[in-house]
């Protein structure tokens, strides 16, 4: 028997309960927050509802007794691998994207669960929908064909729209792109049939008709005018740094850029042309209108400086009190 007493269960991209055989075992858990899908018996869901959840995005009931194989990420399977009879006690459990390789003829699977995204071969609608149990996200499409490859990126990335022209590949290619993708410079060509996408992608506009008819995905894009300056990481931007700009200035925040309060509202007028804002942007409050009109792009946030302390003491001041309860 797994023993949980006592435990808070946090930060997870997925907490797989599935071996959890009595309602004992889930009233050792204290909380669980931060997770974006919890894997639960369908027997001991009416249990879990005791335990004290926050920010948790999806809860999904498996059958009691099954296998449950658990996947994070995106995650290639043939087609070929779906069909095995040894899976028919299995419940595949993918939370990120399900990419499928070659064309569905049969699914063995007791359930397939998606929370997320499932790229599949045309000709494959009916095998798969048949087999798959729940999806959250959208499931699209692609030409199948001999030789293709499938080429990844993950995590934070910086490419150029020139290596997305996939010299020395074929135009059958397919590119799956997860997590913080931004792509630096105007794109010419394409050499994808289809780039497909979780996460957050940040492109130049310019290159918005050449990109839009290969695009398919979930998440966020963010375009972009211009040459701006990047910010990935975490960068104070001071009075100095704006009067030694010469002429004004596109400013992408794909990481957390403080603004400090030395800077005056007309110098930052004058020397940003444009925001595009993906990641989080902190500044003097009385800036935040100069930055909201100059913010043309908008995914993350925009706060005012302190915000976060503040937030954090009343968070901290709530959770107290939940815990003397």
């Amino acid at each position: 028997m797994t023993s949980v007493q006592g435990r808070r269960i946090e930060n997870l991209p997925l907490l797989d309960l599935s071996h959890i055989t009595s309602a004992e075992d889930l009233a050792g858990i204290e909380e669980i927050r931060n997770v974006a899908a919890v894997v639960v018996p369908d027997s001991l869901s009416p249990a879990l509802t005791g335990v004290r959840m926050r920010n948790v995005g999806a809860v999904v009931p498996v059958p009691t007794g099954a296998r449950v194989r658990v996947h994070t990420g995106t995650v290639l399977l043939g087609g070929d691998a779906l069909a095995d009879p040894a899976n028919e006690d299995v419940v595949l459990f993918v939370t990120g994207s399900l990419v499928i390789t070659s064309p569905v003829t049969k699914v063995t699977f007791r359930e397939i669960v998606v929370t997320g995204t499932v790229l599949a071969p045309k000709g494959s609608e009916s095998a798969l929908g048949a087999g798959l149990t729940r999806v959250t996200g959208e499931v699209n499409y692609y030409r199948h064909a001999e030789g293709q490859e499938f080429r990844q990126l993950t995590g934070q990335v910086r490419i150029s729209g020139e290596s997305l022209a996939n010299t020395g590949g074929s135009p059958d290619d397919v590119l799956l792109l997860a997590g913080q993708v931004i792509v630096t410079s105007p794109v010419e060509s394409v050499g994808y049939q289809r780039i497909f996408y979780t996460g957050q992608l940040v492109l130049p506009r310019a290159s918005e008709a050449v990109l839009a008819s290969v695009l398919s995905g979930s998440g966020q894009v963010a375009w972009y005018t211009g040459q701006p300056r990047f910010f990935l990481g975490k960068d104070v931007l001071s009075r100095g740094f704006f009067e030694l700009v010469e002429e004004p200035i596109a400013i992408a925040v794909v990481g957390s850029l403080r603004i400090d309060d030395d800077v005056p509202a007309e110098l930052l007028r004058a020397k940003v042309s444009e925001v595009t804002l993906v990641g989080e942007l902190t500044a003097p409050r009385e800036l935040l209108p100069v930055l909201q009109l100059l913010t043309t792009e908008r995914y993350g946030a925009l706060r005012a400086t302190g915000e976060d302390e503040e937030e954090q003491d009343a968070e901290g001041e709530g959770t107290a009190g939940d815990d003397a309860d």
